[in-house]
C-alpha cells in the first residue's frame, strides 16, 4: 500500500470529471432534442405532405424523378389534444431541378388535412398540389 506523506492529500483528478461533462452534456441535450424532432416529423403531416407530392405528375415533370425532401425543414406547430395545425417548409429535390414546398395543415380528430401543398421550383415555377 502506498504511503502518504503527512499533510498531503492523494492526488485526484479532476480532468476525467470536466471531460465527461463537457461531452456528456451536449450528448445528452443533442440526443433529446433528435429525438423530439423525429417525433415531430412522425406525428406531423410531414409524410403525407410529401408523398402526395412525390405521386403528383407536374412536381414530377418539373423536378424529376424521383422527388426525394430533405431531412430538416422548418415547422411551426401547435396542438391540442387530437387538432392543431402545421405551418412547414420542406425542401424538395429532383434530378431536374430543386423546389421548397410549403404547406398548411389542419388536425381535426386526429386527421390531418391540407389547405395548401404549394411547390416552389428553382426556376420560378408555382405548382399548387392542392386546390387542383
Amino acid at each position: 500500500m502506498a504511503r502518504i506523506a503527512r499533510g498531503t492529500q492523494p492526488h485526484s483528478s479532476w480532468a476525467p470529471r470536466i471531460l465527461m461533462a463537457a461531452l456528456g452534456v451536449p450528448l445528452l441535450c443533442g440526443g433529446c432534442g433528435l429525438a423530439g424532432f423525429l417525433y415531430i416529423r412522425s406525428e406531423s403531416p410531414y409524410e403525407q405532405a410529401v408523398e402526395r407530392v412525390r405521386n403528383h405528375r407536374q412536381v414530377t415533370a418539373a423536378l424529376g424523378s424521383p422527388v426525394s425532401s430533405d431531412f430538416m425543414f422548418k415547422a411551426n406547430m401547435k396542438s391540442q389534444g387530437n387538432n392543431g395545425v402545421a405551418v412547414m417548409e420542406i425542401g424538395l429535390s429532383g434530378p431536374r431541378q430543386d423546389a421548397v414546398l410549403y404547406v398548411n395543415g389542419v388536425q381535426t380528430s386526429g386527421l390531418w388535412g391540407f389547405n395548401r401543398l404549394r411547390v416552389v421550383a428553382h426556376d420560378g415555377t408555382v405548382i399548387n398540389v392542392v386546390g387542383e
